[in-house]
């Protein structure tokens, strides 16, 4: 099974607030709120790959939300390469900081990237992944699905 070229259309966050039925207590807090972000990405192809990130805190959404989009803007146009968009990703991170949102943010988009690889290939993402850190990710790989 090979997987077809894709190319980054664009990428949409969107925040949700689940209320808990059952509050998650801590030492440090309890927690009747938990908040998402929804974050599809887009390509050229018509094919969307999906994932998500939990913040814990309601208004870090509200940083998150905006680098994810300058991150689809930044890397609009590019051959959806996993590897390579992280990379991108992580490099555009600079002057901020290589830690902490920015990069959480980085790794929404890498796991969206990831999701619609295999979905364009008829995989589980999980496998898709895997494959990849199995044979190394110091370079773009080309993922051979017919192994799984």
């Amino acid at each position: 099974m090979s997987f077809e070229t894709l190319t980054l259309k664009s990428v949409r966050a969107r925040p949700v607030v689940l209320e808990l039925k059952r509050p998650v207590v801590a030492r440090i807090a309890t927690l009747t709120e938990w908040p998402l972000i929804l974050i599809d990405l887009y390509t050229e192809e018509g094919v969307i790959g999906r994932s998500y990130l939990e913040p814990y805190i309601r208004k870090s959404m509200r940083y998150l939300i905006p680098a994810l989009h300058d991150l689809g803007e930044m890397l609009k146009g590019r051959r959806l390469a996993p590897v390579e968009i992280y990379e991108a990703g992580r490099k555009s991170l600079h002057f901020v900081g290589y830690e902490g949102m920015s990069r959480i943010a980085v790794a929404g988009v890498d796991m969206a990237a990831w999701d619609a690889l295999a979905r364009a290939a008829g995989v589980p993402r999980a496998p898709a992944v895997f494959i990849a850190r199995c044979r190394g990710c110091d370079h773009q790989i080309e993922l051979d699905f017919a192994e799984l």
